[in-house]
């Protein structure tokens, strides 16, 4: 499936989109940390997965979410691709221990609750923020951290500004970090980026 670059004032998940082809290759390990429908790991697997290589981890903590993604994948992958998925039902708080330290290129995070699912259950400040801490060991030089802030409930409220105050303490010698917001648009969503720095 070819790519293109993104158009002028394009959505949020467009503009992330944008950014991980800049980043994920062939043969690339990446994870999708919130995978609710799978939309956001077909992506991924396409942009990482070849017939030899590449790995997709997906994680949801909602079971409904780990099927919904299979289902999705399966209707769009090959056989092959899907050997080269694994999908975890368990809190982005943790990670695979068979993840290694520096072998990640991408993390995705979609933050929030499952869409046409309970919105009571969401993502949470503190899970979050363990997660994201956790992720920064997992990325290799020049791999990205991707998290979608939706600061219109609640929780993502708190969450976005807690994510905020958090990257301001970030050392700007090990890594790169921005953020986007549509600055016209009503509680609209943010895109945070946080890149490893390949030379300190």
């Amino acid at each position: 499936m070819p790519y293109s670059f993104f158009p002028l004032f394009s959505s949020h998940l467009d503009l992330a989109h944008h950014y991980w082809i800049q980043v994920v290759k062939k043969g690339d390990t990446v994870i999708d940390a919130t995978c609710g429908n799978g939309k956001d790991a077909l992506i991924l697997a396409r942009l990482a997965l070849d017939e030899e290589q590449g790995h997709l981890i997906g994680l949801d903590i909602q079971p409904e979410a780990i099927l919904r993604t299979q289902h999705f994948l399966q209707e769009h992958l090959t056989e092959q691709a899907m050997k080269k998925i694994s999908l975890i039902q368990q809190s982005h708080a943790e990670f695979p221990k068979n993840v290694e330290h520096s072998s990640v290129k991408l993390i995705v995070y979609n933050l929030g609750y499952l869409p046409e699912g309970n919105k009571a259950i969401t993502t949470m400040t503190i899970t979050t923020l363990v997660s994201v801490e956790r992720a920064l060991a997992l990325l290799v030089p020049g791999g990205v951290l991707s998290i979608t802030c939706y600061p219109g409930h609640d929780e993502g409220k708190n969450e976005e500004a807690a994510l905020e105050s958090w990257l301001k303490a970030l050392s700007p010698k090990f890594y790169s970090a921005c953020q986007h917001r549509w600055l016209n648009r009503s509680h609209s969503p943010s895109l945070i980026l946080i890149q490893k720095k390949i030379n300190n």
